[in-house]
């Protein structure tokens, strides 16, 4: 992963207006962590991933994700509602220090927009928006890397491997802040603008 690209993305989050800080909170869905290419982002699977990039465009991390509730929770829905499926853009001063269950996380303390998928098709079109800051989406991740994404989420962004998962609170903590932004993209959409 060069620094260009991380030179690219951030540029890109500039000419949507994003706010940009010395440590950004970037997913990307569908796309590979090693490469960005794009995959077939099919439900249930670690088809994301997480990525902290510097203001000057260095990849801090990159690592395996979803962004988007396994089928467990797609079809078996906490809020009558709808899975909460998180719209792309960015959500601002959304997440801080805290646990989710027994782990460390980041754990949403402010409003974010997400999709409920009424349908259980797995997809965002046609869903209807709910805006809130008490839907408990949280930043965490797992126990043992699991092939599937299962009841790992039921709407969170869950990094596969707790190891990636301690170094990205690490550099959270490194940052010196303590409320967080977090910008979701569709890689497709990337790909598309060759930003990757």
């Amino acid at each position: 992963m060069s620094k260009d690209t991380g030179k690219k993305i951030i540029e890109y989050l500039q000419s949507q207006k994003y706010r940009i800080r010395a440590y950004n909170i970037v997913y990307i869905e569908g796309v590979d962590p090693d490469t960005f290419a794009l995959n077939d982002d099919q439900i249930d699977y670690w088809n994301d991933v997480r990525c902290v990039i510097r203001d000057d465009g260095e990849i801090l991390l990159c690592a395996q994700a979803t962004t988007e509730p396994g089928l467990w929770y797609t079809k078996n829905r906490l809020n009558v509602n709808g899975a909460a499926r998180i719209a792309f853009g960015q959500h601002l001063e959304a997440w801080t220090f805290g646990k989710h269950h027994e782990q460390d996380a980041l754990v949403q303390c402010g409003k974010i927009k997400v999709y409920r998928d009424r349908n259980e098709d797995g997809f965002r079109t046609n869903d209807p928006i709910d805006v809130g800051d008490d839907f408990a989406i949280n930043q965490h991740t797992t126990f043992q890397a699991p092939e599937s994404i299962g009841k790992w989420s039921a709407g969170c962004l869950v990094g596969r491997y707790p190891q990636t998962h301690a170094k990205f609170l690490q550099l959270c903590k490194d940052s010196g802040n303590k409320v967080f932004d977090t910008t979701v993209l569709d890689g497709s959409e990337l790909h598309k603008l060759q930003v990757i």
